[in-house]
C-alpha cells in the first residue's frame, strides 16, 4: 500500500515530489520537530503572501467595478523617499472626506484639484482617475513567493508526516 509515494516497508523514503521541491531548498527537516517548524514557517509566509495578493485583487476589483470619479484637493504632497503619497480632501463626491493617495502617477502641488477614482463604500480607497488600477509591480513582488509557497507547503507537509511515521515506527 503506497502512502505519499513510499511503500509501507520503506517509511523513510521521500516521495518524488518531496525530492524535487525540497531538493531545491536547503531546509533541514531531519527530525519531526524541525520538519514541523519548517512546515509552520513556510505556511505562515505563504499565508501572508496569499493574503496580501488577495487584498490587492479585492481592492483593485472594487475600484474597477464600483469605482466613481470625483475631484479632490491636494492638501499635502510627499514625493520624497520610497513611499510617495498625497493627502487629499474630496471637493465632489464624498465632500469633506480626507484620504491618502499612495503612489501617485502625477505630482500635483498642494491646493491643486485632481480627478480621483474611489470606492463609494470606502472613500479612502482611491487612485488618480487616469492611473492604471492594476499595479503590476506589486503583483510581481508578491505572486512568485505565494506560488512557490503553494508548491513548498504540500512537500513540507509530506515530509512532516513521513518524519512522524519514522518516529512512531
Amino acid at each position: 500500500m503506497a502512502v505519499d509515494g513510499a511503500d509501507a516497508g520503506h517509511v523513510g523514503r521521500p516521495s518524488r515530489y518531496e525530492e524535487v521541491v525540497l531538493g531545491l531548498l536547503r531546509g533541514d527537516g531531519a527530525t519531526a520537530l524541525t520538519a514541523g517548524l519548517w512546515l509552520l514557517v513556510t505556511s505562515l509566509f505563504t499565508g501572508l503572501f496569499l493574503t496580501f495578493v488577495g487584498w490587492q485583487v479585492w481592492e483593485n476589483r472594487m475600484l474597477e467595478t464600483r469605482g466613481r470619479t470625483a475631484e479632490a484637493q491636494v492638501v499635502r504632497a510627499n514625493y520624497e523617499g520610497r513611499g510617495k503619497s498625497m493627502n487629499v480632501v474630496y471637493v465632489s463626491g464624498p465632500v469633506g472626506t480626507t484620504a491618502i493617495l499612495e503612489n501617485p502617477v502625477h505630482r500635483p502641488a498642494p491646493s491643486d484639484v485632481i480627478a480621483v477614482r474611489y470606492d463609494p463604500r470606502h472613500p479612502t480607497h482611491l487612485r488618480e482617475a487616469d492611473a492604471p488600477i492594476w499595479r503590476w509591480p506589486d503583483f510581481l513582488v508578491t505572486v512568485p513567493p505565494a506560488v512557490v509557497g503553494c508548491l513548498v507547503v504540500p512537500a513540507e507537509w509530506m515530509r512532516f508526516r513521513r518524519r512522524l511515521r519514522e518516529r512512531r515506527g
